[in-house]
């Protein structure tokens, strides 16, 4: 009766095994290999997305299915991990037989033997191509969006360029005109001279500022890998061009703590769309006031840095706060804002390892940008 009774559970063990491999290959893509990743089996997943058969796959490496996307040390980092008998995961791209590429979630298992040594690895994993299409779909469509808001911010930071360029421009000219007309009159008075070239090539320095800091803004450096980069400088660039449009409306604009270099690690053009954002935006909260000030303060905060953006506007409702940050959302009139300014710049933020966020406690309307300096 005993014998019966355990035939019997071993019989249920069996087929409960059975109905758990049986779910697992319809569910994902198997392979087993030996210790020295030589495949031993594959399940009938593994040949419909690979386009091969197992014959052809059998007595191979997973070589045959490399696509190249990934760096060697990748590879390296997975054998070295496995090889200790830890279990590794990752995402994967492979090629098929065809070439179509395809994106597999990776988990390989080792397996010890009694002498604890690896016998065979089980690989499990999972097609995760069509997420894969999406993720890039929805990166393409965020950098449509911040290319068309840096657009926008850039013909807000601009207004007053023109007028910026040209004041030095005419200077440059009435100095150059001054100097001809004393050389044609044989009247050269050296202190003049030398007064007028200073202040010329100050006029020209000042110039290349505005210049290069539009021409280094405008550009797309999505693409770029992060590097250091002055943040001190780029706050002060950008400052400069927009002193003209704060003149104009006779806007005071407070600068502190860029004396000194402080290095970034990071995308310049996004952070700089960043700090350009958030300057338009103190810019339209204040432009109608009496007494408007804006005031950029920089502060080093060891591994971090700390940009903040105050102005004497009346602040953000605190019904709105949890808003402001929406996708799409802005308290500006209509045809005034895209409503996708501050979720940009908390995406930018975000994605180099830092935070934005409103100051409610602050006695002006402020915005604070939190940094890691190596991101």
């Amino acid at each position: 009766m005993m014998l019966f009774e355990s035939e019997h559970r071993i019989q249920g063990l069996k087929q409960h095994l059975e109905d758990q491999i049986n779910a697992l290959d319809k569910s994902a893509i198997v392979a087993i290999t030996d210790g020295q990743g030589v495949i031993t089996y594959v399940n009938p997943m593994f040949c419909a997305i690979s386009e091969y058969s197992s014959h052809e796959l059998l007595g191979k490496t997973h070589s045959l299915v490399n696509s190249g996307h990934h760096p060697r040390d990748f590879f390296v980092d997975m054998w070295r991990t496995i090889s200790k008998g830890v279990v590794w995961r990752q995402e994967i791209c492979n090629r098929a037989k065809s070439g179509r590429l395809y994106w597999v979630d990776t988990t390989i298992v080792p397996f010890l033997d009694e002498d604890g040594k690896i016998n065979k690895y089980i690989s499990i994993r999972y097609d995760i191509t069509d997420k894969k299409k999406t993720e890039a779909t929805l990166k393409d469509e965020r950098q449509r969006l911040i290319e068309s808001e840096k657009m926008a911010s850039i013909g807000l930071l601009t207004a007053g360029i023109a007028h910026e360029l040209g004041n030095p421009l005419g200077a440059i000219r009435g100095r150059l005109e001054m100097l001809e007309t004393m050389l044609e009159q044989d009247n050269y008075q050296k202190e003049f001279a030398v007064l007028s070239v200073k202040k010329m090539v100050q006029s020209v320095d000042h110039m290349s500022k505005i210049i290069r800091s539009l021409k280094s803004y405008s550009r797309d450096g999505s693409k770029d890998d992060k590097q250091g980069f002055d943040v001190a400088q780029l706050i002060g660039d950008i400052a400069e061009v927009s002193f003209e449009k704060c003149r104009k409306n006779g806007i005071e604009v407070q600068t502190q703590g860029l004396d000194q270099p402080l290095i970034l690690v990071g995308r310049e053009t996004e952070i700089g769309q960043v700090i350009v954002n958030l300057f338009n935006n103190a810019f339209d909260a204040v432009k109608d006031l009496a007494n408007p000030t804006i005031q950029i303060v920089l502060e080093d905060k060891g591994d971090f840095c700390e940009i903040h953006f105050k102005d004497s506007g009346p602040g953000v409702p605190i019904g709105l706060v949890t808003k402001i940050f929406d996708p799409f959302y802005t308290t500006k009139e209509v045809g005034q804002g895209t409503g996708l300014g501050l979720s940009i710049c908390r995406s930018i933020v975000e994605d180099h390892g830092g935070r934005l966020d409103y100051q409610r406690t602050a006695d002006q309307t402020c915005f604070l940008v939190s940094l890691p300096k190596n991101s």
